[in-house]
C-alpha cells in the first residue's frame, strides 16, 4: 500500500485538487449570500499573504536551499504575470462569477482551462497541438456555445429558485470563461517559474501580487462590509477558503506541473464540474435543463479527445527529457546562486 501510495502520489494529490475545487463552489454559494464578493476575495488574501509569508521563512530555516525573496530580475515580469491571472485577476472573475451563476455552470466553464492551455501552447509553439487535439477544442467550444443558449431558455426555471436575473447570469458565464482562460495562462507561465523556485517560494511571491493588485478595489469593499450579519456558516467557511482551495491544492499544482508539464496536469481539470454538478445536487437541490447536461457531456467529451491526443503524441523518453531538461535548469540557478 505504502509503494502505491509512493509511486502514485502525483496523481493521488491531482485527485485531491479536483475533489476540493469540485466541492469548494457549493460553500462559496452560501458565503457570498452574506458577503460582498470583493470582501470575501479580499479577506481570504490577507490571510493567506500572511500564511505563505510564514511558511515560507519558517521552510527557509529548515532547507538552505530556500532563499527568501532572492529572486532573479529576468522572472520578475513572469512572477507579476503569474500573480495577476491565477490570483489578482482570476479569483475576481472567479468569485464574481460564481456570484453570478449557478456552481455547475461556474465549474463547467472554469473546466476549459485544458482547451486554453493549448491554445496558449500552439500560439507560442511551446509544445505540438496535433489535429485530434484540435478537434476536441472545437467540440468543446460548440459544447459551452450550447451549453450557455440551452442555459437561458432553463433561466426561468433557475431563477425561481434565485434572486439572480438573466443579465447576471450571462455575465457570470462570461467572467467564469475569462477565469478560466487566465488560469491557463498561470500554468502556462508556472510551467518555467516551477523550474527555479520551490513550491513554497512561487506560492508566497505569486500570492503578494495578486494580494496587492486586489487590495485597492478589496480594500473598500472590507470596509462596506456588514460583518455583523455574517453567520456562523461563513465564519467556518473563510478559514477553509484559504486553507484548502488555495494554499494546499495551488502548491500541489504548481509541483505537479514543475513535475509532469501543463498538458498532463490540465487533464484533471475535466473532473471538476462533475463533482461540482453533484454537490449543487446534494445540497441546493439544483436542476438543470436535458439540453444544459447533453452540451455538458459534449464539452467534456471533447475535452477528453484532445487529452487522449496529448497522450497518444507523447514518446518515450519525452518525460525523462523534461526532467533532465529541469535538472540543468535547476543546477544552473543554484550556481549563480
Amino acid at each position: 500500500m505504502r509503494q502505491f501510495l509512493v509511486s502514485h502520489a502525483l496523481d493521488l494529490g491531482l485527485l485531491f485538487v479536483v475533489v476540493v475545487w469540485g466541492f469548494s463552489p457549493v460553500l462559496f454559494k452560501v458565503a457570498l449570500a452574506e458577503m460582498q464578493p470583493l470582501a470575501f476575495v479580499m479577506t481570504r488574501f490577507l490571510l493567506l499573504s500572511v500564511v505563505a509569508v510564514t511558511v515560507l521563512f519558517v521552510r527557509a530555516r529548515r532547507d538552505r536551499a530556500i532563499h527568501p525573496f532572492r529572486i532573479r530580475r529576468v522572472d520578475a515580469v513572469w512572477l507579476i504575470v503569474s500573480g495577476l491571472s491565477g490570483y489578482g485577476v482570476y479569483q475576481y472573475a472567479y468569485v464574481e462569477g460564481l456570484a453570478n451563476t449557478t456552481p455547475f455552470a461556474s465549474a463547467l466553464l472554469l473546466a476549459t482551462v485544458p482547451l486554453w492551455s493549448a491554445i496558449i501552447l500552439a500560439l507560442f509553439r511551446i509544445e505540438r497541438i496535433r489535429a485530434a487535439q484540435w478537434l476536441g477544442i472545437v467540440i468543446s467550444l460548440a459544447g459551452i456555445a450550447w451549453f450557455l443558449t440551452a442555459g437561458r431558455s432553463h433561466a426561468s426555471e433557475f431563477l425561481s429558485d434565485r434572486t439572480l436575473t438573466m443579465g447576471q447570469i450571462i455575465l457570470g458565464d462570461i467572467l467564469s470563461l475569462a477565469a478560466a482562460t487566465l488560469f491557463a495562462v498561470y500554468g502556462v507561465v508556472n510551467k518555467r517559474l516551477a523550474q527555479r523556485y520551490t513550491p513554497v517560494e512561487l506560492m508566497c511571491y505569486t500570492l503578494l501580487v495578486g494580494t496587492c493588485a486586489l487590495a485597492p478595489f478589496g480594500i473598500p469593499a472590507l470596509l462596506h462590509q456588514n460583518w455583523s450579519a455574517l453567520t456562523w456558516r461563513t465564519w467556518l467557511i473563510l478559514p477553509y477558503s484559504v486553507a484548502f482551495p488555495i494554499y494546499i491544492t495551488y502548491s500541489i499544482w504548481n509541483w505537479a506541473i514543475g513535475k509532469r508539464g501543463v498538458g498532463y496536469v490540465t487533464i484533471y481539470n475535466y473532473g471538476v464540474p462533475v463533482l461540482t454538478g453533484l454537490s449543487a445536487w446534494l445540497f441546493f437541490g439544483e436542476s438543470l435543463a436535458p439540453a444544459q447536461l447533453v452540451s455538458g457531456a459534449l464539452t467534456l467529451g471533447g475535452m477528453a479527445l484532445a487529452r487522449w491526443a496529448i497522450v497518444r503524441g507523447q514518446v518515450p523518453g519525452d518525460e525523462s527529457s523534461h526532467v533532465a531538461h529541469q535538472k540543468v535548469r535547476t543546477g544552473s540557478h543554484n550556481a549563480a546562486e
